[in-house]
């Protein structure tokens, strides 16, 4: 008898410290509720001088994020003219698994010239399975163990021009047995919710093509909505069968730049674009309808590609102006609280670990910052990447997963 509880305490055990795992997991854009928000950071009770660099290693070029799961890392990235997806082993850097297809990309616009070729849809781990979005909308589900392809779809097949201009930048997301992913250009496109196991279609919403932003779920007034902007409109579906809930005509610059995720705060979503107001959304129901109104809207502050952080009922924000301003904004009536002297650069990944925040600048460099009051103060500075960060990192526990130009480091807070 003694020896059955022994043996069902360590069970008990094993699983205990199985879900601590996965839930300590990193494993889509901005983090496990896609909020940048930090789960379960262990900070030091002073900062050292330096990090400690466990590994680094070349993978290649892109502005996809690295992610987490259990002692993998993943990461999506383009070597020449192929894009590569890479499973490493977290302890030691050691790559586990590579898939290569080949993706041209040959855009003669501007942007996309500067932005380069390479992915920019962060993966998504759900359930064993890795799913990613190629610059040219090539969809594939691996199994995660071993690099096997399950399914894939190719959305440059399905749309007579398959991505917005300057290539697929939404990162994909699960809900149930749904993945939800859009697809097109402009004014023609499609958003899909597919199964997740066999990339079937279970529905469809065809309307405007997708913008560079990634779809949010929010429970408001009751209701489960998908939140999004498409090519010139935010716009709220149904995620039971994509019925249109409501849509915002916002009209954005010339090259469609509405890189911000949404930040959902009870009723109100933030909002914004790469040159034009940031704004807050209160959804409201007249009827059956569900009707969108702006709360506040300030010309303040402007976001280009750094999406906000939410704490309480401030929002931390990167205003694009004196070339990144960390910006204090009050949720309630957009006001600005606290500005920084600037000049963070074109993108920094903001990220709230409960008592710090952390910026992660273009450059390569990690800001962190105390918070008194209305006021952030500036802890620490250290140099962790190899230039051009466009990517956000991952983090888990007191681990920093970074990838800079063409390198993935991982560093550890001592």
């Amino acid at each position: 008898m003694r020896n059955q509880c022994c043996h069902l305490l360590l069970a008990l055990a094993l699983l205990t410290a199985a879900a601590a795992t996965h839930a300590a997991d990193w494993n889509q854009w901005r983090g496990p509720r896609r909020d940048g928000h930090v789960p379960d950071f262990v900070a030091p009770k002073v900062w050292p001088k330096t990090l400690t660099r466990k590994w680094e290693l070349t993978v290649g070029e892109g502005h996809s994020s690295p992610i987490i799961a259990g002692n993998r890392a993943y990461v999506f990235v383009r070597e020449s003219d192929h894009e590569k997806t890479l499973c490493i082993n977290l302890t030691d850097g050691k790559v586990l698994w590579t898939d290569r297809v080949y993706a041209p990309f040959n855009s003669v616009i501007y942007p996309a010239r500067a932005l380069g070729k390479a992915p920019r849809s962060t993966p998504l781990y759900h359930e064993g399975k890795l799913y990613t979005i190629g610059v040219n909308g090539l969809m594939t589900c691996f199994n995660a163990s071993n690099g096997k392809i399950l399914w894939r779809k190719d959305f440059s097949k399905l749309h007579p021009v398959p991505m917005p201009i300057c290539g697929a930048s939404l990162s994909p997301l699960i809900d149930g047995r749904k993945i939800y992913v859009h697809a097109g250009h402009d004014n023609e496109g499609t958003f899909y919710a597919l199964d997740k196991d066999t990339g079937k279609e279970i529905w469809t919403w065809k309307g405007e093509g997708p913008g560079y932003t990634s779809p949010m779920l929010a429970n408001i007034a009751g209701t489960r909505q998908l939140i999004t902007a498409a090519h010139n409109r935010w716009i709220g579906l149904d995620p039971k069968d994509g019925t249109l809930l409501w849509s915002l005509p916002v009209r954005q610059n010339m090259f469609n730049h509405n890189s911000i995720t949404p930040v959902i705060a009870g009723d109100m979503i933030i909002c914004g674009g790469n040159q034009r107001p940031t704004f807050a959304l209160r959804l409201k129901r007249n009827g059956s309808q569900w009707v969108p109104e702006k709360v506040w809207e300030t010309r303040d502050v402007t976001l280009s590609t750094s999406s906000p952080v939410l704490s309480g009922q401030t929002l931390y924000a990167v205003n694009e102006k004196r070339r990144g301003q960390l910006v204090c904004m009050a949720l309630q009536d957009g006001r600005v609280l606290w500005t920084c002297p600037g000049n963070k650069g074109e993108h920094v990944s903001l990220y709230d670990t409960g008592t710090y925040l952390l910026a992660f600048t273009i450059g390569g460099d990690l800001f962190v910052y105390a918070r008194s009051g209305r006021e952030l103060t500036e802890v620490a500075r250290y140099e962790v990447a190899d230039g051009a960060m466009w990517s956000s990192p991952a983090i888990v526990n007191n681990r920093i997963l970074v990838k800079g130009a063409e390198k993935l480091i991982l560093w550890e807070v001592p």
